[in-house]
């Protein structure tokens, strides 16, 4: 029968080995795809098709393939085997080569042994359609010539340049541990703590100028009567230390709509006063008043100092006792309050 060959091939898409009863058995391997750098083409992966004649042995594989596709019996389908295996091997011996269609060809060497070389066909199914691909070859420079090619159109570089050059890496190499250290020292000393970086910018407005510079003016005299209050407090708690050794705690007294003193010389003829600060602007002074009064602490300007500044005062009394009285309250919510006592 003709067709076996036929049938062998067709196993071999879905099996890895077909054995042919009495004459070997075919061994599908997979190959992974290949580049052939002689002749610059590509292959696709693969099933490698080998022949063993050591399996001989029937598996019923080939057989049943047979006697489905003819549909007849499988004892028909083994006779059609061995006939086809007896003509191979006469022919073999007469030193024919024989092609198994799709497969390979066998022959028979000088020594009489058989000898198979498989076809080209892929039997992988993954691949199947996949053709062999060749590609041009690219051709690439070696390394001298591209070295070659490199230096091949620059001109020599002129030796007043060359001494430019090391001029200038001599000045950058100077130049750069200078402008470190230029900007290293400032951040790490207070030279920079002083300085007013705003004024600095080139595209700023006068008016923008003027306004932050009638803020600062007014920060730094916010700064002066703070310094002043403190010293104010400083010199009217060392005369008036005995006040501190008192430790009852009294209720604040709620504030009376008392208005503010437009002068100390009105309030002349009450010695005491409470004195919660003393600012050099007035404005400062009526933004302290107005702040104590949201404590609900009464207090008003009583005047100017004999330091000319204005005294914000949150009681004015007629008798020392009843103004210590009064402190050792305003002291609950203005620790810093002082007394203060007309001459």
């Amino acid at each position: 029968m003709e067709k076996v060959d036929k049938y062998i091939g067709d196993l071999l898409y879905e099996h890895d080995c077909v054995i042919v009863p009495q004459f070997g058995g075919f061994v599908a391997n997979y190959a992974a795809a290949k580049f052939n750098s002689n002749k610059n083409t590509f292959s696709p992966p693969s099933k490698n098709i080998l022949f063993n004649s050591n399996l001989k042995t029937n598996d019923g594989l080939l057989a049943n393939h047979i006697a489905i596709s003819e549909k007849t019996d499988y004892p028909q389908a083994l006779k059609y085997i061995h006939e086809f295996v007896d003509a191979t091997t006469r022919e073999l011996k007469k030193g024919e080569k024989i092609l198994f269609n799709n497969v390979g060809e066998f022959r028979l060497d000088i020594e009489h042994n058989l000898q198979f070389t498989p076809s080209s066909t892929n039997y992988l199914l993954d691949s199947f359609g996949f053709n062999q691909l060749q590609s041009a070859a690219i051709k690439r420079d070696t390394v001298a010539k591209q070295i070659k090619k490199e230096f091949k159109d620059r001109s020599a570089i002129p030796q007043e340049k060359r001494k430019i050059n090391v001029k200038r890496i001599v000045a950058l190499t100077i130049a750069i541990p200078l402008i470190a250290a230029m900007i290293w020292v400032p951040f790490k000393t207070d030279l920079l703590k002083d300085i007013n970086f705003s004024n600095l910018n080139p595209f700023s407005k006068k008016t923008e100028q003027s306004i932050v510079e009638n803020k600062s003016d007014k920060n730094n005299t916010a700064e002066k009567d703070k310094k002043n209050n403190s010293i104010e407090n400083n010199s009217a708690k060392e005369v008036d230390e005995n006040l501190n050794n008192s430790s009852s705690l009294i209720n604040p007294v709620l504030p009376d709509t008392t208005s503010v003193a437009p002068s100390l010389n009105k309030s002349r003829s009450l010695n005491f006063h409470l004195v919660a600060g003393c600012f050099q602007i007035e404005s400062n002074a009526v933004n302290f008043v107005n702040t104590l009064k949201e404590k609900s602490i009464d207090a008003a300007i009583i005047g100017k100092n004999d330091k000319g500044l204005y005294v914000v005062s949150c009681g004015d009394y007629s008798t020392r006792k009843e103004a210590v009285n009064q402190l050792q309250i305003l002291r609950q919510q203005q620790p810093d309050a002082w007394l203060y006592k007309n001459n």
